[in-house]
C-alpha cells in the first residue's frame, strides 16, 4: 500500500474515516459496518461512524464496545438541509480525511456534507443499489456517483447496473465482495464425517431470498424435500420480524407437514448457520437476506441458489454449491436432495465453501481492498469524470425539496 506523504496535515501518519450509513436498523448494512470497522483495528485508519436513521442500541453499543466513535442524527422529515450541515460541522470537528458514504441516504448526505466542510476525498459505496423506488432523489445520487472520488460495488452485476444507470463508465466502478470475520466461524474439521455417522443430528435447511417470490418458492421446495426427510426441519432468515412467531406459520402459508421457523436476521445469524446442512437462496445478490451467503460459506454450509445477477460471482457451481437454472421447486429440490444423500459430497462442497471464505470473503481481504481504495482516492489516483451528454442535476436545494 502507497504511503501517505509525510507532509500532509494527518495526525501520527493515521487517516480518519468518516462511515456515513444511512441506517443502522438494518441487519445486514450493521454487519457489514461491524466487520469492516474490525478488520481496520487500531492501524492507520481511524474510523468513525455516522447514522442518520434507525441506530439501534445493539448496534451503537457493538460499534462503541469496538472503541468506534457513534455520532448519530436523527431524522425527523424524508430530507433535511439542516442535518447536512450539521454533519459537515461533524467532519470538521473530528479532522475527517476520507468520507466513505454507504446506502443511498449515506450518499447523499456524506457527499454533500463532504463538500460543505471541505472534505475532497468521497467513496461511495452502492451495496443494494440506488433504491428505484426514491426516484425522487435518483438524478441526485447519480450526479454524485459521477463526481465521486470512487465508486464501490459488492459484484460486478450491481456494478454494470450501476454504470449503465448513472451513465458512469464502468471502469470507475471498484469492486469490493462483503468480507465476514472468519474468527467467527471455525473450519470444518477431518473428524466431521465420523462424528457425523455416529451422531446423527436432526437435519436443518435454511433459506434466504427476497420476501415476495423468494418465500413462497422456499416454501414449495420444503414441501418437496420432507416427502423424503420427514423429519427434516426448515429456517427463513428474513431481514425483519413482521410478527410472533406463534402466528407466522399460518400468516405466510407455510404448507401442511413442514416444520418451520422463522429467524431475523437483526439477531445474530452465526448460531444459527452453525446447526444447517445447507442454505438455499431465492434471490439475487441485492437482496438483504442474501448478505448471509458469505457468512454461510464461512461456516462451511454449502449454498443451494438460484441462477441471479451476482450469486453466481460468489457461488461456484459444482464447486462451492449448486446453482439452479429454473425457478421452479422441483429443480432446487432436485439440488438440495443430490447433495443431501451424498454426505461425502456434502461435506466436500462444505468443505470448498469454506476454502473459498478464506480466499476471498476474509473481512481482512475487504479491509485491505477498501483501505487501497481511501489511499488511491488520497494520492490523486482516482479521477471522477463527468460523461459527455450527461445533463447536470438540478441544483442541490431543488433535490433536496423534491
Amino acid at each position: 500500500m502507497a504511503a501517505i506523504p509525510s507532509a500532509w496535515p494527518i495526525a501520527g501518519g493515521h487517516v480518519a474515516v468518516a462511515l456515513v450509513i444511512g441506517t443502522l436498523g438494518r441487519a445486514g448494512a450493521v454487519r457489514h459496518v461491524l466487520d469492516l470497522v474490525r478488520a481496520f483495528g487500531t492501524g492507520r485508519h481511524r474510523v468513525r461512524v455516522y447514522a442518520l436513521a434507525g441506530a439501534s442500541e445493539p448496534a451503537v453499543a457493538r460499534l462503541r464496545a469496538l472503541d468506534v466513535p457513534v455520532t448519530v442524527l436523527p431524522r425527523r422529515y424524508p430530507y433535511e438541509p439542516a442535518r447536512i450541515v450539521a454533519l459537515a460541522r461533524a467532519f470538521k470537528r473530528d479532522g475527517i480525511d476520507v468520507v466513505h458514504a454507504i446506502l443511498p441516504a449515506g450518499a447523499a448526505y456524506g457527499a454533500l456534507a463532504a463538500r460543505l466542510a471541505g472534505v475532497p476525498t468521497v467513496v461511495v459505496a452502492s451495496r443494494a443499489g440506488d433504491a428505484r423506488e426514491q426516484r425522487s432523489v435518483r438524478p441526485l445520487l447519480h450526479r454524485i456517483y459521477r463526481h465521486a472520488a470512487a465508486v464501490l460495488a459488492n459484484t460486478w452485476a450491481q456494478a454494470r447496473r450501476l454504470a449503465a444507470d448513472a451513465d458512469l463508465p464502468l471502469e470507475r466502478v471498484q469492486v469490493v465482495y462483503d468480507g465476514v470475520d472468519l474468527a467467527r466461524h471455525p473450519a470444518p474439521r477431518m473428524l466431521d464425517g465420523l462424528r457425523e455417522r455416529v451422531w446423527h443430528r436432526p437435519l436443518v435447511i435454511g433459506g434466504a431470498g427476497s420476501r415476495e417470490t423468494g418465500r413462497a418458492l422456499f416454501f414449495a421446495t420444503a414441501e418437496r424435500i420432507v416427502v423424503r426427510h420427514p423429519d427434516a426441519h426448515f429456517v427463513w432468515l428474513q431481514e425483519e420480524v413482521e410478527g410472533a412467531v406463534p402466528s407466522d406459520g399460518a400468516r405466510y402459508a407455510v404448507p401442511a407437514g413442514v416444520s418451520m421457523t422463522f429467524v431475523p436476521l437483526g439477531d445474530d445469524p452465526d448460531p444459527v448457520l452453525h446447526q444447517l446442512a445447507m442454505l438455499c437462496v431465492t434471490g439475487d445478490a441485492e437482496d438483504p437476506a442474501v448478505d448471509v451467503i458469505p457468512a454461510a460459506m464461512a461456516a462451511g454450509r454449502p449454498i443451494v441458489a438460484l441462477e441471479a445477477p451476482g450469486v453466481d460471482e460468489v457461488v461456484t457451481h459444482g464447486t462451492t454449491g449448486v446453482v439452479v437454472t429454473r425457478s421452479e421447486p422441483a429443480a432446487l429440490a432436485d439440488a438440495a436432495l443430490a447433495l443431501l444423500e451424498d454426505r461425502p459430497r456434502l461435506r466436500g462442497v462444505g468443505h470448498a465453501a469454506r476454502s473459498h471464505a478464506e480466499r476471498a470473503l476474509g473481512a481482512d481481504a475487504m479491509a485491505r481492498a477498501t483501505a487501497a481504495v481511501y489511499e488511491d482516492a488520497l494520492l490523486g489516483r482516482t479521477t471522477p469524470v463527468e460523461p459527455s451528454g450527461v445533463r447536470a442535476a438540478a441544483g442541490v436545494g431543488e433535490e433536496l425539496r423534491r
